[in-house]
């Protein structure tokens, strides 16, 4: 039977925090607002962006969310064609993507706050990208916690929500996923702890990438 896995991208795949926060920094910086947070930041990351401008914000002033969230992309669309950022990924990352997309018996799947051309450029600089067989992004989908990402993903695919595993480093991710119906498997290198995860609904937290295979055998066998 196939099962399906479905990555987070921020904070589980890639190690993203600090330009985020730099970029967060300088966009409220050049508008004139208080620099927001680390840690707020770092929190609402995995949502879609202009929830998160609306957030650091802390008021309802939507127009200028958007903006904020317009020039954030900018931003970082700017030091990407100069050459100036480059997104790490995680430890294991590769070799673990790697080993599922070559088991026949597994879809991979992406859900992320990321915008799809995001998403699109990881793939070019890692070379990962053709084993994943659905990309759910805010494209085309509501933000997380919303199912929304988990069932498009499983439509795509033609697997039901108990061979399906959402992995994730975020609150956001474990909600989403037990929404859909789906397992939820927390990873704890991210931008939200243990306790969290598990509050949030996690069958499963893991400390590293090496646990992972194991970890999603247990909860689609």
């Amino acid at each position: 039977m196939i099962r399906l896995a479905i990555f987070d991208v921020d904070g589980t795949i890639v190690d993203s925090a600090g330009h985020i926060v730099e970029a967060a920094h300088q966009v409220f910086e050049a508008n004139g607002l208080p620099k927001p947070d680390e840690q707020a930041v770092r929190s609402g990351i995995g949502l879609n962006l202009e929830i998160i401008m609306l957030q650091l914000l802390g008021n309802d002033d939507q127009d200028l969310a958007f903006d904020l969230a317009q020039q954030y992309r900018d931003n970082i669309n700017h030091k990407i064609e100069n050459g100036l950022l480059r997104e790490t990924i995680y430890h294991g990352a590769a070799e673990t993507i790697d080993a599922l997309g070559n088991q026949d018996e597994t879809f991979l799947g992406i859900a992320t706050g990321k915008r799809l051309k995001g998403v699109e450029r990881l793939f070019r600089e890692q070379g990962f990208g053709h084993h994943f067989h659905t990309l759910q992004t805010p494209d085309n989908n509501p933000s997380k916690p919303h199912p929304g990402m988990v069932h498009t993903a499983m439509k795509d695919t033609g697997v039901d929500a108990q061979r399906t595993v959402m992995i994730g480093d975020t609150s956001y991710d474990m909600e989403m996923a037990k929404s859909a119906g789906a397992r939820a498997l927390g990873v704890n290198w991210g931008y939200h702890d243990a306790d969290r995860l598990r509050a949030a609904g996690a069958d499963l937290v893991i400390e590293n990438y090496g646990q992972m295979l194991e970890a999603i055998d247990e909860l689609t066998g």
